[in-house]
């Protein structure tokens, strides 16, 4: 019965996602119907736009690499059921000090093949660290992980900041960015006439590494269990706040590399000088997700089909690209929302229940 009643609860899982999107892609088309002058030319290039060109398609491929990889481990965090916004500055961290990394090396002339897993490693462990800090202070002095993670995301920013203001920045360009980054750094175009890069073939083997622990290992169980029911951990003799860390810190290495991946794969310098959004997207990636991080990876390709569908309806008609914010807030209103389909699906597993008795009283 058991295992009939998840199944029940897996299918509305699907549907309430399914639903979701549906909604909030059909509210988004008709505000695009009523706020534009030819609805037509806007809805075709929202919907159709990313996929007319290869230069357009490789805008949603190189998106989707660090949404994925944030969103993998954004699942980890959330499935912790220990709500924290780490996710950006762990992003911005690892992106700095790759940058730092890579030119403290660039004298040694080493090739790609050495220098990446190095530059993987630094990003890593720095996300891993950021990931750490709110959840340690949550363990060790009860402090709110939500509080102190986003307090600390202005403490990187403004300390990457620093760091390329005074030990990277380029003056002899009129903007402020590093100097270009090690041509030994710099991860490959894979496809021609668009921006797709050999981030493509890494990102995959950290999600499946990931997947690995979380559903494969003792310690991927204990984040789930802490998780679901957080006295019943204790009772088990789980360690509640290891695991809570543990979490955490997988989360943060896993933005890092994410972070690594995409600014060796799309820049030439290191500018990143304000809050990139990029640890916000990978938590909505993992809430579309519903914290599973074989589904992560889906809801960072939507969420890139999203983000360049709008840059291109920005670029060619008179709506903001903040377009798109209205659907991501009506999915996660949705997709959050636990009464959504709640009664329907209750309904299903009573009567499921009911027609089993039912059986139950003929046979006996």
């Amino acid at each position: 019965r058991m295992n009939k009643v998840r199944k029940i609860e897996s299918i509305f899982e699907l549907a309430r996602i399914i639903l979701a999107l549906v909604i909030a892609y059909g509210l988004s088309l008709l505000c695009l119907i009523l706020v534009t002058e030819d609805p037509l030319e806007a809805v075709y290039m929202f919907a159709i736009g990313p996929f007319t060109s290869m230069r357009r398609f490789g805008q949603v491929v190189v998106k989707f690499i660090p949404y994925a990889l944030c969103g993998v481990g954004m699942c980890f965090m959330y499935a912790s059921n220990r709500f924290s916004m780490f996710g950006e500055g762990a992003y911005l961290m690892s992106g700095c000090f790759v940058a730092v990394v890579a030119f403290l090396l660039e004298p040694f002339n080493l090739p790609l093949l050495v220098m990446l897993p190095i530059l993987l490693i630094v990003g890593g462990f720095f996300g891993g660290l950021i990931g750490f800090t709110p959840a340690a202070l949550g363990a060790k002095l009860k402090l709110n992980e939500l509080v102190t993670s986003t307090m600390l995301n202005y403490v990187c920013l403004y300390f990457s900041l620093w760091i390329l203001k005074v030990y990277l920045a380029d003056p002899d360009i009129t903007f402020f960015a590093s100097r270009l980054l090690p041509d030994n750094v710099r991860l490959p175009q894979i496809v021609d006439r668009s921006t797709i890069h050999a981030g493509l073939f890494i990102a995959p083997i950290f999600i499946v590494i990931a997947v690995i622990i979380f559903f494969r290992t003792r310690l991927g169980f204990s984040i789930r269990i802490c998780g679901s029911n957080r006295d019943f951990a204790k009772f088990s003799g789980i360690n509640y706040y290891k695991s809570i860390i543990w979490a955490h810190t997988i989360g943060g290495v896993l933005v890092g590399i994410g972070a690594c991946v995409d600014l060796l794969g799309i820049y030439d310098r290191y500018l990143w000088n304000e809050i990139t959004n990029y640890g916000f997207y990978g938590l909505v990636s993992a809430v579309l997700a519903r914290k599973n991080p074989i589904f992560a990876p889906l809801g960072a390709f939507l969420l890139a089909y999203m983000h360049t569908g709008a840059s291109i309806l920005n670029y060619t008609s008179e709506v903001p690209i903040e377009f798109v914010q209205i659907m991501q807030a009506l999915l996660i209103l949705l997709i959050s929302a636990q009464t959504f389909l709640r009664k329907t699906k209750n309904k299903l597993i009573f009567k499921d229940s009911q027609d089993a008795i039912m059986k139950e009283g003929k046979t006996a």
